[in-house]
């Protein structure tokens, strides 16, 4: 067979839009979008998902264990222990979440990325969700847009790291296919924190004609991750790489098998208008030694239909989105003893239902050539069924919730310049809560505690664009927010808990900035070709109880107030590159919302770079801690903080990465 190259030059997919086509359509949402290129981290070990958004502003990533991040924008979530809340996450614009809203990172595989888009805060309404957070469009090469026909990465490590990842595309006539398989080993930096991933990721497209193609895509995970826990502070400032007596003492796992299929077919209509289609089903399988033996299979079920279109209305140009979505996760799970990591007696059987449906409408009608007025509404009903048995009482208990809203949101979006824009919005946001909420560890068993739905209405200002050496993207905003969704841990070994903080305020400012520094001080000293880039991210979050009963207006636990990352970055038109960077944290922000106690700030320092050694062949290193500072990069947020609680999880020390990339 003759080899089939992959280039820009063939026609692209309606499916599955390229990376330029997608700065192009978030350039004309009014509010605070980005679009985050694998090329920022193609140097990087990027094993997750705080290595993918190190410069995405506004987006909170950072690492406890393993794959395991805490993941927040606009303090979406902040507080919660564990997975992720209030962010809508999609893979290629198909739901990734569970029909609760609850969503779970090791269903995405970094090194199988062609581009992430990410809607801050009332932009998620392009795909739908009425969040605080907003949305992430996590999207996967095709055979069009592939790198090459053939490739493939090696690299490992500090802690006994290794990953090897390969990809095939090919284009057959008017059907294209792109695969992947990603494979990991870690020991961990950690004791009790070894992990083994296995991942597949596929999709196949086929285009009936010029006007429609459908494409199926396959997702197949195998993760396996020990846990080391949580530590004193005591333990985590001089014994960092210790883990908690809990966690070796019920050999703490979590351990997933996940099936996910999908389907998005579209339709190119006559008058620039696009209708996508799609269903998708899934099958997730969790074993989880924790405080107890948590054994969980679930299916997700769900179908969406998207209408885009830009035209125009009386002379003036209209874009216009509307579109439905509909998901349902039937999870039955049961509970046992922990014994040394293995299912002793059973305690509890349950089976838990959600269900989501969402109608939404957006569009932006152009009162002059460079100035539209955005208009949107999301409607939305969401369903929660419980279904237990304890064993040991043989209690019984059957509990459900509905929530119905609609939420709407107003803009204003003005084009000052084909490059740049300025944008003002309004959004109001509602949140029902997920299952993990309303189960909650009560005395011997897990209880279904009803919750009230978070609401805010956000106010968001900003700028985005380029000039000349610059490129900016600078958003700053107000959220007040009613019955927020607030996470506390009760012991060491129980996950957290969930109550209703009846009124607080979140505000802040994201902000990137990125300056050819080259043209601007050494235009007549570098060769000619040569670019010297300083690439900088700033996040200001504040946020706050307001006028609590017990709290007062203290600030939220889990807050940190002010984080800075910064690159400077040399690229050589010889196809060599090398960036120094750092990452400073001054302030942790509180511990416990009593506001007792602060986590320390730091500041850590990294390299990276590669070097293209022959064609299609290249590599590179990634170190980081160089000065090997001990930090505090994650916690548990508790209403009171004792300093025999273990809440900490300590950042990792120095390490060192190498690898390379061979494309054919």
């Amino acid at each position: 067979m003759d080899r089939i190259v992959v280039t820009a030059k063939r026609p692209g997919s309606l499916t599955a839009p390229g990376i330029e086509e997608a700065r192009q359509r978030l350039s004309r949402m009014p509010g605070a979008t980005s679009v985050v290129d694998p090329a920022s981290f193609k140097d990087r070990y990027a094993a997750n998902l705080e290595d993918t958004f190190a410069f995405a502003p506004g987006v909170l990533a950072t690492k406890r264990y393993g794959e395991e991040v805490r993941l927040s924008i606009r303090g979406a979530g902040l507080s919660r222990g564990y997975h992720l809340r209030s962010i809508e996450l999609l893979s290629n614009s198909v739901p990734l979440n569970l029909a609760d809203g609850s969503g779970d990172f090791q269903e995405v595989d970094p090194a199988t990325m062609q581009h992430i888009e990410v809607y801050r805060g009332g932009d998620g309404l392009e795909y739908g969700a009425a969040s605080l957070g907003g949305a992430i469009n996590i999207v996967s090469p095709t055979a069009y847009t592939a790198q090459a026909a053939n490739l493939l990465r090696l690299e490992g490590g500090s802690f006994g790291t290794v990953r090897g990842h390969g990809e095939v595309a090919r284009i057959f006539g008017d059907t294209d296919f792109f695969a992947s398989l990603t494979g990991l080993t870690s020991e961990g930096w950690r004791d009790h924190s070894k992990e083994q991933t296995a991942r597949i990721s596929a999709n196949v497209g086929h285009k009936f004609n010029t006007d429609v193609e459908t494409r199926f895509y396959l997702n197949a995970n195998s993760v396996d991750q020990e846990l080391p826990g949580t530590l004193t502070y005591a333990k985590a400032q001089n014994d960092p790489t210790s883990a908690s007596s809990s966690a070796l003492g019920g050999d703490q796992q979590r351990n997933t098998r996940t099936l996910r299929l999908a389907n998005k077919t579209t339709f190119a209509l006559s008058d620039n208008g696009k209708i996508d289609v799609g269903v998708y089903a899934g099958y997730y399988h969790l074993f989880h030694p924790i405080y107890q033996v948590l054994d969980q299979g679930a299916t997700n079920l769900g179908a969406f239909t998207r209408y885009t279109n830009e035209g125009s209305i009386f002379g003036h140009r209209d874009l216009i989105t509307v579109g439905a979505r509909y998901g349902r996760t039937a999870l039955t799970g049961n509970n046992y003893q922990n014994v040394n990591g293995n299912r002793g007696a059973l305690l509890q059987e349950s089976t838990q239902i959600s269900t989501t449906a969402a109608l939404y409408a957006e569009n932006a009608f152009y009162l002059v050539p460079d100035v539209a007025i955005v208009t949107g509404v999301q409607g939305l009903n969401a369903i929660r069924r419980y279904t237990t048995d304890v064993i040991s009482s043989g209690a019984h208990q059957k509990d459900d919730a509905d929530f119905t809203s609609a939420s709407p949101k107003l803009g204003l979006l003005w084009d000052i310049s084909p490059s740049a824009q300025t944008f003002v919005n309004v959004t109001r946001s509602y949140e029902p809560p997920i299952m993990s909420d309303l189960t909650q560890t009560l005395g011997a068993g897990t209880n279904f505690t009803p919750l009230d739905p978070q609401r805010g209405l956000t106010y968001e200002a900003g700028t985005r664009g380029s000039e000349g050496i610059a490129t900016w993207d600078v958003a700053v905003y107000r959220a007040e927010i009613r019955d927020e969704l607030v996470n506390y841990t009760t012991s060491a070994s129980i996950p957290a808990a969930t109550f209703n903080a009846r009124k607080t305020l979140h505000q802040g400012l994201e902000a990137s900035l990125a300056v050819d520094v080259g043209v601007l001080a050494f235009g007549k000293v570098l060769p000619r070709d040569d670019r010297l880039i300083i690439e900088q991210t700033y996040t200001w979050s504040d946020f706050s109880f307001d006028g609590d009963a017990v709290y007062g207006d203290n600030k939220l636990a889990g807050t940190v107030p002010h984080v800075y990352a910064a690159a400077l970055r040399y690229r050589s038109h010889d196809g060599w590159d090398v960036a120094p960077k750092i990452n400073w944290v001054p302030d942790g922000g509180y511990v416990d919302y009593a506001n007792t106690f602060k986590a320390p700030g730091y500041v850590t320092f990294g390299l990276e770079g590669g070097v293209d050694v022959a064609e299609g062949l290249r590599v590179f290193v990634d170190a980081r801690n160089l000065a090997d500072r001990r930090y505090i990069a994650n916690y548990t947020t508790v209403t009171s903080y004792v300093s025999s609680q273990e809440d900490f999880y300590p950042g990792e020390g120095r390490s060192v990465f190498v690898g390379f990339t061979a494309s054919f």
